[in-house]
């Protein structure tokens, strides 16, 4: 099993602190955003809440990155492992662990009986067949290698080709759980270091891509206006103080750019809400013979059909379609990602003042209202 490594406890969230972090997701592309106490084995473990819950977490690699079959391994192994370990010690000798562990440039091959005649072949064979066939849990092996090493499986893990090849060869021997050690922790090493801080950027952003329109549609709406009053302040050489109306638009502005690029929107915010992810809201499961679909209180919904019945009796059309409506929002409970919004919260609205007030002051303190109009040009 791989070690887990949490990360440092207790460690903070300033509003004064962590700037470079919130520069960086705003104009680097690259940047992945990292929540300072939460670690993929917290995720793992189960001890966190949406919207970086584990079934969040499976959401993701299923609809997104299309990867669940990473978790569904690392997750049997686990199992397996412990089911294992429980049996009695005559049943465990029959599957005993694997004389090497992988190796690149390994090739694993049956071994030679070049000296040795058809008939004492197929004798040792078949002998050999049946002390495998009396192993524990060799069915579900073989269910196994056919789901994520077989090269035809929708469900194949990513894996270097010496282990499938390892895993295959031994496979056929033992079905002692250090096998699958190594590609245990190669699926640990991909989780932790790809899905896990794609998952953490994607988690903390509380907006869906169809949301961005309208934040950098306020982007060019308040960038035109600020040309537009400069102008006309200017040209009509009036009252530097009509030039206040800068701070809001260069105010509007700056937020709508910033929460754009952090893909994450200061009212839903302050108020500690998200949109639901479209590969989260149109996810269903089946579970104890009923579909179920993901709803408001999160990945554990009402049955589809018990919904049907709540909304419609005794509700009319306009309450029906506010209940619609709340359905795509959904409650931050986690305390990290809180504490993470709030710290994004205040570095945006921080942010757009200081903006705001550098430009208001600078287009303030320019004026031409003393001077003298150029005199209207004479009629010929």
């Amino acid at each position: 099993m791989p070690t887990q490594e949490l990360a440092p406890p207790n460690a903070n969230y300033g509003i004064f602190s962590d700037w470079d972090k919130s520069l960086k997701r705003w104009f680097t592309n690259s940047y992945k955003t990292e929540l300072k106490n939460v670690h993929i084995d917290h995720v793992l473990n189960g001890t966190t809440c949406q919207p970086i819950s584990l079934k969040e977490f499976q959401f993701f690699l299923q609809n997104k990155e299309h990867s669940a079959e990473n978790l569904d391994f690392y997750f049997w192994y686990l199992g397996y492992k412990k089911r294992f370990e429980k049996l009695s010690e005559d049943e465990k000798a029959k599957s005993p662990p694997p004389k090497e562990r992988p190796s690149p440039g390994i090739i694993y091959n049956n071994p030679n009986k070049a000296n040795k005649d058809d008939k004492q072949v197929a004798e040792e064979q078949e002998k050999q067949n049946q002390l495998i066939e009396q192993q524990p849990f060799r069915e579900e092996i073989e269910a196994i290698i056919l789901t994520f090493f077989h090269e035809d499986s929708f469900k194949e893990l990513n894996l270097d080709s010496y282990l499938s090849r390892y895993v295959t060869y031994y496979s056929q021997q033992t079905t002692h759980p250090d096998i699958f050690e190594d590609v245990h922790q190669h699926i640990y090493n991909i989780l932790k270091t790809s899905s896990f801080p794609n998952f953490i950027h994607h988690a903390t952003q509380n907006i869906r891509y169809t949301f961005y329109v309208i934040e950098y549609a306020g982007v060019f709406f308040n960038l035109l206006h600020i040309p537009v009053v400069l102008y006309y302040t200017y040209s009509h050489h009036m009252s530097r103080w009509y030039r206040l109306s800068l701070f809001w638009f260069c105010f509007f502005f700056s937020t709508s750019l910033l929460s754009g690029r952090a893909g994450f929107c200061t009212i839903r915010g302050f108020a500690n809400f998200r949109q639901v992810p479209l590969y989260e809201f149109s996810e269903y499961k089946v579970e104890r013979g009923t579909v179920e679909k993901f709803i408001k209180n999160g990945p554990v919904g009402l049955p589809l059909q018990l919904q049907e019945q709540q909304l419609l009796p005794e509700q009319d059309a306009e309450k029906t379609g506010k209940k619609k409506k709340k359905k795509s929002l959904t409650e931050i409970l986690d305390p990290e990602v809180l504490k993470y919004g709030r710290q994004m919260w205040w570095h945006i609205i921080i942010a757009g003042i200081i903006f705001s007030a550098v430009v208001t002051i600078i287009g303030v303190s320019i004026t031409n209202e003393y001077d003298v109009p150029p005199a209207p040009p004479m009629p010929p």
